[in-house]
């Protein structure tokens, strides 16, 4: 899948949607939920497939949220672009743009994400690709917004797990960051995901769950009540490191094949 996204974002799906989509069913579910949405390509993509859905998006970065709001309304959308246009168009010194992305506001985060050379935050040196301007209705991310029955939140990931683990209609996604970088449901820095799944077996829940972690040991011990639907080999765009995902349920698939 062709980035869908205004930008590129650590963590983002779109080279495996397909892998997942294609290993799960969506009979009788009316609900899609991402506790950690990022830049939501799972969702997008299920929507490219079928039509009809609800779906319920969180993460802890604000601007994610932010960024949806100001997608929802013709006026805010165009303000932004006006915004970021113009202020691109000023930025011709390497001190501008670090002053802007130093700053704790929406544009100064979009401009870090947008405009970089390698990794977020290096300024582009001689690079005047980046004076281009922006249009956000040309991101498909736009029309998904736009187009479909969506709830965007910043809430602890823990609190829109809870609320859709009981419903048996809704198809919970958890894609949450590798063990050994950040295990929490990051509002709540006193919850670790994996040991709350642990204490709370997923198989015990009526809604449909998947999880896409990383293809280690500890995580086959940790879900080794579960079903393992598949596993693809990933690579890193930037560092070129190799790794491998397991798409986990809590559903016994028929016969052995995908649910």
């Amino acid at each position: 899948m062709k980035n869908h996204f205004y930008m590129s974002y650590a963590g983002n799906k779109r080279e495996e949607v397909k892998y997942i989509y294609d290993n799960i069913k969506l009979d009788n579910i009316k609900t899609i939920v991402e506790p950690f949405c990022g830049t939501c390509a799972i969702s997008y993509y299920i929507s490219t497939q079928k039509e009809g859905l609800k779906y319920i998006l969180n993460d802890n970065n604000k601007y994610l949220l932010e960024m949806f709001e100001i997608i929802k309304n013709d006026d805010k959308c165009l303000k932004f672009e006006t915004l970021f246009n113009e202020t691109v168009e000023q930025m011709d010194t390497k001190e501008k743009y670090n002053k802007l992305i130093k700053d704790k506001t929406l544009l100064g985060w979009f401009i870090c994400n947008k405009i970089y050379c390698i990794r977020p935050g290096l300024y582009p040196n001689g690079n005047r690709n980046y004076k281009k301007t922006i249009k956000l209705s040309d991101y498909p991310i736009y029309k998904f917004f736009k187009n479909n029955d969506i709830e965007f939140h910043n809430f602890d990931a823990s609190l829109i797990y809870d609320r859709y683990k009981i419903d048996d209609k809704a198809l919970i996604i958890l894609d949450p960051p590798y063990m050994q970088l950040c295990n929490d449901f990051y509002l709540n820095k006193t919850v670790n995901i994996y040991e709350y799944l642990y204490h709370n077996p997923i198989k015990k829940e009526k809604a449909k769950i998947i999880l896409i972690l990383e293809d280690i040991w500890l995580i086959k011990l940790l879900f080794n009540d579960n079903t393992i639907l598949k596993k693809y080999d990933k690579m890193y765009q930037t560092s070129k490191k190799k790794t491998s995902h397991i798409i986990i349920t809590n559903e016994i698939p028929p016969n052995g094949g995908i649910i």
